[in-house]
This record gives structure tokens, sequence and C-alpha cells, in this order.
């Protein structure tokens, strides 16, 4: 069998280039491995077309000995085919016209031209063969003609797509099918998709070139999205155009380019797609948005084109003063220039000896001394720069200094100048041309930084708002930038309370706590192994300082070590995106948020996202984590982090993790309100069972939990006591029907040893025994002293097992076991004659049981009580 195949989803060129190279190839069949695109299929629904075509699954029967490879030359665009390809190994003939990529099929005959589509390679092959090609075909090959070069207006677009577009014009080419299949205007769920496009924007600068990325998470697959996206990026005029459109575990990412140079391409084939210099896409799984993004923008950065340099933009021509001019005369040349400054040349040494300006020149002449040698009034140095010196660098010179000029240098020699008005000629030249647009259309869709100034005021206490005043300040007489970080931050936007002060400073974080401490007349308290330290405020309140820290895992789910960095590594390092937030404290930036990887954006979603996808292998914890912001804000975990969970568990994470730090971590979960909705979010994801395993989730056993904490809300505001740790109290109820083997299990993965073991492996048989007490006694006193042998762990779930009247009973026992006071002391006793020893203990026993049980009033306890010890201390001394 020989066939003609393309990629998936095969676009108008892909479809039209293996239906016509059946002219070429009369014996192949035309092979689809995946669906056309919706425009084409819309395209083959309204035109009834006489296609040679073999399914995948009739050409997986047949044998294959020729193959034509159209538009692609990459294996993996061409699915299941590649692997029948591979299969028979027959030989492959290539149609394509991706040549700056690399030629991965090993085809025997390859016909490729460096056009815009590979219709043209067709048209042309059409023409050396002298095949003169039907209406209908020159109307399909001027589709992809049109599709892939933007109405041959794409930088791509080459003349060779030109005269094929009008030859085939010639030819009976239909542009009614062009206007009508191919430049078509959106459908109203495109312009809904455009639209969100627009909201999820944010722009990066890469190389000095702005990028504009936008996010949408979509619910389903958008097959003509790439004809959205490059509606987008035509519209807003962007130099670079990128969408990422998050469907979990999925995300489709979209590349649309103008600048010269760049072939998005191959950025995309690093993600394992592919495309033009103009356009690409690709699909990853299993990431998250935020890896994607970094990831994307590393490539970016790898494949843009260098940044300009000084050496490139350096005027070669330095015109210069002679160390011998007067004063005079040098004006008159600078006039003569119409320049505003320039370099004095010592003319015997030959080098750059100062600087003048006119200025200064007119200063000199109105003081008297025009005829004075103009080294006498220069300024002695003369500013340089490297010829690789980025023209961003160059701007901040310029702004942050006095000077006219630069002269450029490499290895040591003077290489040209470049002018202050040169060089912002230059930077506003490329602002318009590369993203003037882009930066007037998508400002309200930014959020990397923003002023949180008046939340400050409006929200945080008198005293967090003095200490950062004079963070501020520190940081100034110290010139290390400093931030507010973490979870106050994201208390801050939502407007919750929070006087958790945590600062990160880029720079000496102990040495930036000692100043602050000296400034706030408190106490610093460093640990130089972590490069934290806490400062103690006189009044006692906690302010927490670090350096910038990146950490790296040495293995999954072991503590991290930690090493210097800056803040955007600071954050990365962080658990969630809603708390990889800082507010900057230095200088003109007081007060604004700096949102590197979308925090401000999960917030107004509600959603809890992690930053990259080995977060939870890296550290399982984070996953318990999770569920406690969920609860605590109640938000959702986002579909691809929940997808990561899903990951690290199947990757048996949970099984590192050691005891002590799961414990620590479930302690700070049930620690937060409603831990019976913690619980139930922890079974949910499936963390529940990795916990303790057997453990299912039932609504019995939800209900029976929230039971519990009526139960406990109501100890509580009856002052019965001190409540027990909650952590040991909803675990213990999760896995009461799993008994004492359940509870020896969770509490030896949980690490307990000594009587905390103990005390945790009782429980199940303290809760048995006191239901079996309930159903069993009748009298009040006995049930009391079952009350007081148990812990109150267990009097708690036990009481939450219970019907209502049963568990007023186990309620009452409770209360008087706490409250009952017998009127009569020990001492009282001896006071009656009664000679001290353990009689006087039992009596008092009986006669507190009596009260109980209402056989005796409090009017009669002390004389019951001093004829009972009578009695016992008489069978006693037998």
């Amino acid at each position: 069998m020989k066939v003609i195949t393309t990629h998936l989803s095969a676009d108008f060129d892909a479809f039209a280039a293996a239906v016509c190279a059946v002219r070429l190839f009369p014996e192949h069949r035309v092979l689809f491995p995946g669906s056309q695109e919706i425009a084409v299929r819309r395209f083959l629904g309204a035109v009834d077309l006489d296609i040679p075509e073999i399914r995948l699954r009739e050409a997986r029967r047949e044998r294959w000995e020729h193959a034509v490879v159209v538009d692609t030359r990459t294996p993996s665009r061409l699915g299941e085919a590649w692997q029948l390809i591979r299969r028979d190994g027959c030989l492959i003939t290539l149609i394509d016209h991706h040549a700056g990529e690399e030629e991965a099929l090993g085809a025997a005959e390859s016909h490729c031209l460096e056009v815009g589509a590979t219709c043209t390679v067709l048209q042309r092959l059409f023409e050396e063969r002298g095949i003169e090609p039907t209406p209908e075909e020159a109307s399909l090959m001027l589709m992809g003609i049109y599709e892939d070069t933007g109405g041959l207006s794409f930088r791509e677009t080459s003349p060779e797509d030109l005269r094929a577009a009008a030859r085939l014009v010639e030819q009976g080419g239909s542009l009614e099918w062009v206007r009508r299949w191919v430049l078509k205007g959106l459908e109203p769920e495109q312009f809904e998709l455009l639209n969100r496009l627009v909201e999820g924007t944010r722009e990066f600068m890469v190389n000095g070139t702005p990028v504009a990325i936008a996010s949408v998470e979509v619910d389903h697959y958008h097959e003509e999205a790439a004809y959205v996206v490059h509606r987008w990026v035509e519209t807003f005029d962007l130099p670079l155009g990128v969408a990422l459109l998050v469907q979990p575990p999925n995300i489709n990412i979209i590349l649309r380019s103008r600048i010269p140079g760049l072939h998005v391409g191959q950025v995309a084939q690093r993600f394992g797609g592919g495309g033009h210099p103009t356009a690409a896409s690709a699909r990853v799984a299993g990431v998250t948005e935020v890896e994607v993004r970094e990831r994307l923008l590393a490539a970016l950065a790898e494949e843009m084109p260098p940044a300009v340099t000084a050496g490139d933009i350096a005027l070669s021509k330095i015109f210069t003063l002679p160390s011998f001019f007067t004063v005079e005369q040098a004006k008159e040349r600078m006039n003569h220039l119409r320049v505003n400054a320039l370099p004095v040349e010592d003319s015997v040494a030959g080098k750059l000896v100062g600087t003048v300006t006119r200025q200064i020149l007119d200063q000199a002449v109105s003081h008297g001394l025009g005829d004075r040698l103009v080294t006498t009034v220069m300024l002695p140095e003369v500013p340089t720069v490297g010829s690789d010196t980025p023209l961003e660098t160059l701007r901040d010179r310029f702004l942050e200094t006095p000077c006219r000029f630069v002269i450029v240098e490499e290895g040591g020699c003077p290489l040209g100048i470049i002018t202050r008005m040169e060089l912002f000629r230059r930077l506003f030249e490329h602002q318009h041309l590369a993203g003037a647009s882009l930066d007037n259309r998508i400002r309200s869709s930014r959020h990397l930084t923003q002023s949180v100034t008046g939340l400050l005021r409006e929200v945080a206490p008198a005293w967090v708002q003095r200490v950062l005043e004079l963070a501020r300040d520190v940081a100034g007489r110290r010139g290390e930038p400093v931030y507010l970080v973490g979870g106050v931050v994201r208390d801050l936007i939502l407007r919750r309370p929070n006087e958790d002060v945590d600062l990160v400073v880029e720079g000496d974080g102990i040495g930036f706590a000692r100043d602050l401490a000296g400034v706030t007349g408190g106490s610093c308290h460093p640990h130089e192994p972590f490069m934290t330290a806490v400062v103690i405020l006189p009044e006692g309140l906690r302010i927490d300082v670090a350096s910038a820290r990146t950490e790296f895992y040495r293995t999954p789910a072991a503590l991290p070590e930690v090493e210097t960095s800056l803040i955007r590594q600071d954050l990365y390092r962080r658990d969630f995106t809603i708390n990889a937030l800082a507010v900057a404290l230095s200088g003109d930036r007081f007060g604004t948020l700096v949102d590197f990887f979308g925090g401000r954006k999960d917030l107004e979603r509600r959603e809890i996202r992690v930053l990259h996808s080995l977060s939870f292998i890296d550290d399982p914890t984070r996953a318990i984590r999770a569920v406690r912001y969920a609860r605590r804000l109640d938000f959702a975990i986002a579909a691809d982090t929940r997808h990561l969970i899903a990951t690290a568990l199947r990757e048996g994470v949970f099984d590192r993790l050691s005891g002590q730090r799961l414990r620590h971590e479930l302690q700070l979960l049930l620690a937060e309100a409603h831990p019976a909705a913690a619980l139930e979010l922890l079974a949910e994801l499936g963390l529940l069972e990795a916990i303790v395993t057997g453990l299912g989730w039932s609504n019995e056993l939800a209900g029976y939990l929230l039971e519990l904490e009526g139960i406990t809300k109501w100890f509580e505001v009856e002052g019965l006591g001190s409540l027990p740790d909650a952590w040991i109290l909803y675990l213990e109820g999760a896995i009461l029907d799993l008994g004492v083997r359940g509870a020896e299990t969770l509490a030896r993965r949980l690490a307990l040893s000594g009587a905390a073991f103990e005390r945790f492996t009782a429980v199940p048989g303290e809760v048995a025994g006191l239901l079996g007490q309930v159903a069993g006694s009748e009298r009040r006193s006995g049930l009391v002293r079952a009350v007081e042998a148990a812990q109150t762990v267990s009097v708690l779930l036990a009481m939450a097992r219970l019907e209502l009247g049963p568990r007023r009973r186990l309620a009452d026992a409770l209360e008087r076991s706490v409250r009952q006071e017998l009127p009569v002391r020990g001492a009282d006793l001896v006071k009656l004659g009664i000679p001290q020893g353990p009689w006087i203990g039992a009596a008092l026993e009986a006669t507190r049981d009596a009260l109980l049980d209402g056989e005796v009033g409090e009017e009669d306890a002390v004389e019951l009580a001093r004829t009972c010890a009578l009695r016992l201390h008489k069978e006693m001394a037998r």
C-alpha cells in the first residue's frame, strides 16, 4: 500500500497538500492520522470532494511500501502513522516548507522550500511536472497558502508564495472559497475566548522585548483556538503572543510571533510540539501553569535574538576637543558640531582625559576664562562602558548620572560613542515598534506590580505600619531591597487580620535584623545556618527576617537545604501562588505589590495552586497544607494542583514522609475551624487513605465527625476542662471503627512513642467501655467513675456516638465528675474522732456514690461518711 499522510489536526495547508499530492502520486491513498481542524471539517461538510482516503483501521492491516509525508518533518506529529511507517520500514518522500527545522523522518526524497506554505511547494512541483491543477485543486492550494501566510502578510511570506497564489488564481482558484473558509470572522464562542485572552494577558520583558502571555482556563478543547490567538496578536499589534489554554491535566501552548530572528517553532519543540518561525503550538501534561510559563520564559530567553548592546549602536567616529584648545576654541567647535558635550583628548598621549559640556564652557567664558586651556575647566573623567553592555543598563546609567555621552570600549580601547539623545531615540523607537500598543491596550490586565499602600494603611495594625516604615529607612541606609512576604500579604489583599510580619532582604538578612532591632529598641535573635533572625519588639511583638533564599531537596520528602538568592527565587520556593506575593518596602517602591506567579489572580479566582509540578514530590506536606488553606479561606484546590496531588500519591512519596513532619502538619490542619470538613477534603483527594491505610470515607463518618464538632463546642462552652488536642480527637474519631489495631498503626505512622503511644492506642478500648457502661449501668455513680477513668478525648468520642437520651446521661456524668463537690472532707472526719487511714477515703467515695445516686441529701452526707468510716475502720482493724 502507498500512502500520503500529514500531521494530526490538519489545517487547510496540510489538508490541501495531502489531497492534491495524489496528482503527483496517483497510486497513493490519503490517510489523516487524526481529525482535521474544525474549519476544514466545516468546509468538508459544505463542499463535496472526491478524496481517495483510507481510514486508519484499514491502514493498520496493510503493508506500507511508500509514504509521502506533507507539511511536517517531526515524527511525533504523525501520531500512529509514524508507528506504521516504522513497522514496515517503508521509503519516505517529504514535501514540506519548514526548512529551518531538523528533518527527523529520514526521508529518502525531499521537496522542501523556505516559503510560507507547503501548498506553495506543491504548486511548484505541479509546474515542474507540467501538471495543470483542476479549479478545485487550485482552490484548495490557494486556501492553504492564504491560511499559512496569514493572507500573504506573515513575515515568512516569500515572493514565491505570492507568485504561486497568483498562478493558482489564473488556473481557476476560488477567492470566494478563501474569503468564506479562511478569511472568516469570529464566531460568538471565539469572541468569548478572545476576550478571555485579553483579560488573562500579562507582559514580560525578554531580552528587552515585550512578550504577552495569556493564561485562560477552559473546560473543553477549542479547535480553532490558533485562529483566535492569531487575531489577538494581530488586533493588539503584539510582537510576540503566547496563549496557555489550561484544561487540567493538559495545557495547550499556542505561539504567534512577529520578531525577526525568533523561531517559535523551535521554542515549541522544547515542549514536544513544533511549527513555523512565526506560528507554533505544543501540548504538555502534568505540569502547572506557573511552571509552563517559567519554562517558556527561559526558552524564549535562549531563542530570542540577542539584546541590542552598546557596541551595536555606538557611533564609530568620536569627535574630541584637543587638549591644547582654549575654552573659546572648544566652544566654537562644539557650536560647529551642534553638540552639547564632548570628550577632551590629550594631544600628545592620544588618550581621552576628560569631559566638557556647553554649560561649563559658557560659565567659564562669563568668568573671563575664555583664553584658558580647556583642560583647566574640564571634568577629569570619561564615562565608559563595555561593548556588551545592554541598552537597559545604559539607560539606567544615563538616568542615574548627569553624563551626556559614554565612550564604548572593547578590550580597553575606544570603540565608539553613544550620546544620551541617540540612546533614548533607539529605546523609544524600539518601544514604539515592538510594544507601545501592548503597553496601552493590556494595562488593565497586568498584575505583576500594583500599589497596595492604601490597603496597608486601611488593614494593617498601627504597629505593623510603623515597623514597615522603619524597615524602609533601614533598607535605604543599607542599600538592600526588603520585602514584606508570605501569608500577611495574602491576607492583606483579602482584608483578613494577620499580624505575622515576615521580611525578606536581598542581602544580609541577619545584618538587617540587627539594624532593625536597633531602631525599634528590640532585640535580635539570629539563626545563622538558615540565614534568618527574629526581632522581638519591647512590647513582645515578633518580626521574622530572612535573607532571600532558594531551596532544593536532595531527596523527595526530605527537609530543604537553602542558599542565598533574589526575591523572585525566594518566592518561587514557596508552596502556593497565593503565598508567593510580596510588597516592596524600599525607597519609591514602598507599598508596591510584587506578583511573579499569578497569586493575585488566584486570590480573585479563590483557588489554591502550586508553583511547579514537582512541588508535592519535593515536599508532600504541601498537599495537607493545600487542604488547610482551602478550608481556612474557603477556596477551591485548582484542578491542576489536584492532578499533581494524585500523581504524588501514585509515586508513593507520602510513604517516605517522616512521622514527625506528618504529625506536625496534621496538628496545624486540625487546629483550624471545622476539622471534619478538612478530613473530608483529605479523603476526597486520596490523602486520608495515604495516612491511614484501610480508612474509607462515608456519609456516616462525616456525620459522626460533625456531631463531634458540636460535642466539642458544648464541652468548651460549659467550661468542663481543657479541650484535648484537636488532631488527636479527630484522628481518633476517624479511625474509631478500625479498633485498637487501627490506632496502633496510626500511632506508629505518626512516630508516637512511650506514654503518648499508650494513651493514643487506649482510646478505642476506653470508648467501647464507656458505651457499654451507658448501655448497662443504671447507677449514676458507676457512670461517673467510668468517665473519670477514661481520657477526655474518649468521653467526647463516646458522646458523639450516642443517641440523644444516652448522650444526656453520659454528659450528666461528665458534668457531675467535674462539678459534684462533697460537703465533707477527710479532715472533717478526723475532727469527729475517726483515726486516719484508708477507711476515710473509702468512706468518702461511698458517700459521693450515695449522693450521686440520690440515696442521701447533702445534709446527711457528713453523718453517712462518719458512720461508713467507723464501720470500715472496724472491719479493716480485725
